[in-house]
């Protein structure tokens, strides 16, 4: 991502959160995210998502470090910038007595819009996100789908330039979750987006930059591509076809290649791990050539592992590897 602080929609730096001298909630995040952005904000539970989240918000205070959004330090009373933001939390709660109408006109009315403008605002949401017909109901009878529905239109109603959401889809069935995400690509147009999600294949759908977090720590952040490109040289699955013999010879051949980690054959497909950091295209044509010497037919290949979550897993499972290891470097150097 670019460093020019001036055309960031958001700037974070040494961004850190201790809660009550005993938690660590997050650690030490630098992150530059540009316009135009839609953000998957990753990371087991407890890594520091929400905590980040309420930090960019300026609904919680820094231990240390500080957040900027739209080139403003954000702190608890910058609620200029915040008029600029939608948020939805993770399970939005709305006032059961009230209805769509009736909430949304009072959420316009705290933004001080004014009646004439706030009315048809208000209107064209409930339009917009399929509530018309529920437009006169409690909201206390309404179902988790059109809850969410609700939140989105709410988050909207300022007509933010960044949209913070946690955990939209939670708990969302398959139709509500599908219209969610179409909503989510439509906003992208013209929208900087932060999404928070525990769904990986969501994130894979309608993102295209990722910031993972474990345990407090920003171990990546980076487009969609490149997360997904650390595991995708290392793993393919290749259908062959030839006389046995020569497919065994081919195999064999190719599992003693130092390059290569594992090579598996069922079925006439073989499936291969390359090392670590090889670089993949040198690898594969020796491969190919291989194939070719003993009259091994290609007949298709493709790329394993090249999912968001097969990635995210991958570098969750490495970091907690190294953690032991950097902890010690640390001692040793001090």
């Amino acid at each position: 991502m670019a460093t020019d602080a001036a055309a960031l929609v958001i700037e974070t730096s040494h961004l850190t959160k201790i809660y009550q001298n005993r938690q660590i909630a997050l650690n030490d995040a630098t992150l530059a995210i540009e316009p135009g952005t839609v953000l998957g904000l990753l990371g087991p539970n407890g890594a520091g998502k929400t905590t980040f989240l309420r930090l960019v918000l300026g609904l919680h205070t820094p231990t240390a470090g500080w957040a900027k959004v739209f080139g403003s330090r954000m702190s608890p009373n910058a609620a200029a910038l915040r008029r600029r933001i939608g948020y939805i939390p993770t399970n939005p709660q709305f006032p059961k007595g009230m209805t769509p109408i009736v909430y949304l006109d009072y959420i316009g009315r705290l933004f001080g819009m004014p009646s004439n403008s706030r009315k048809p605002k208000l209107a064209a949401l409930i339009r917009a996100v399929d509530l018309l017909p529920h437009a006169g109901e409690p909201i206390a009878y309404f179902t988790p789908g059109m809850t969410a529905r609700l939140a989105v239109a709410a988050s909207l109603i300022n007509e933010p330039d960044l949209l913070i959401w946690d955990e939209p889809t939670h708990g969302l069935d398959i139709e509500a979750r599908r219209s969610m995400l179409e909503l989510i690509k439509r906003l992208a147009a013209d929208k900087t987006l932060i999404l928070s999600s525990h769904n990986l294949t969501d994130v894979d759908e309608v993102c295209n930059h990722a910031a993972v977090l474990n345990k407090g720590q920003l171990i990546f952040q980076g487009s969609l591509q490149d997360l997904k490109g650390r595991i995708r040289k290392n793993h393919y699955e290749l259908d062959i076809e030839g006389d046995q013999k020569s497919i065994a010879k081919t195999v064999q051949q190719i599992k003693v290649m130092k390059e290569v980690g594992m090579a598996t054959l069922r079925h006439r497909r073989l499936e291969m791990k390359l090392v670590d950091d090889v670089p993949n295209s040198g690898v594969l044509a020796m491969i190919f050539q291989t194939m070719s010497d003993n009259k091994v037919v290609l007949v298709g290949m493709r790329s394993v592992g090249m999912q968001t979550e097969q990635a995210y897993l991958d570098m969750v499972e490495k970091e907690e590897q190294r953690g032991f290891t950097r902890l010690y470097q640390s001692a040793e150097a001090a």
